[in-house]
């Protein structure tokens, strides 16, 4: 009895159909990757902004509060922390303590931490400029007279007013051994990331270097 042993076809990919599904793959990973890409950079931007949303809204209360008070105050209850103020122009300027009161041009990078950090419901972690940065969201620091000018609640011109500058950490380059921003990031650090305040004019803005 003589066995049919019944044979199969053996089909693949033809060496077009090859060239037309690599064709096809490259057109998906050249038009796909970069937008992965973007992501990260996307993600920080809208927290960057968010921040400073938060900071803007913030101060309006803060600012509020001190109207309501009557503009006589140098400093408002928020959320039962007391905030320091300018009186001259009623915007944050840190913590108060007695008459520990901070100027809108006597700023210094604790102050300005002191902002960020209570006028902030859930504040970012954040660190002052000279420390380790590691595991924080933010720094803190201050520049001074880089504010340009305001005027007073009478009308007076003050110049020199000094600006908080809050950057993301992540768009910073920190020293491996202590974790410190190196070298420390100003105005115009390159690639750098975050948000500035204004304490004289109770301006904030959000930037990207």
């Amino acid at each position: 009895m003589t066995s049919i042993m019944a044979t199969k076809k053996q089909q693949g990919f033809s060496l077009i159909e090859l060239v037309i599904v690599i064709v096809i793959l490259g057109i998906l990973a050249a038009t796909a990757i970069p937008r992965f890409l973007n992501v990260t950079d996307d993600a920080e931007d809208a927290s960057v902004d968010g921040v400073s949303g938060g900071i803007a809204t913030a101060v309006s209360f803060v600012r509020s509060q001190w109207e309501v008070d009557g503009r006589n105050n140098n400093s408002v209850v928020l959320d039962g922390t007391n905030i320091s103020l300018d009186r001259r122009f009623g915007f944050p300027t840190g913590l108060t303590s007695g008459s520990n009161v901070v100027s809108a041009t006597a700023m210094t990078n604790a102050s300005c931490q002191e902002v960020f950090a209570n006028i902030l419901q859930n504040a970012p972690r954040n660190v002052l400029v000279t420390q380790d940065a590691r595991n924080q969201r933010y720094t803190a620091r201050v520049v001074t007279g880089a504010g340009g000018n305001g005027v007073t609640i009478d009308g007076t011109t003050v110049n020199n007013l000094d600006l908080c500058v809050y950057h993301q950490v992540s768009s910073l380059t920190l020293d491996q051994a202590s974790g410190i921003p190196t070298p420390a990031p100003d105005l115009a650090t390159a690639g750098a990331k975050g948000v500035l305040y204004n304490p004289g004019t109770g301006q904030v803005l959000s930037f990207t270097n």
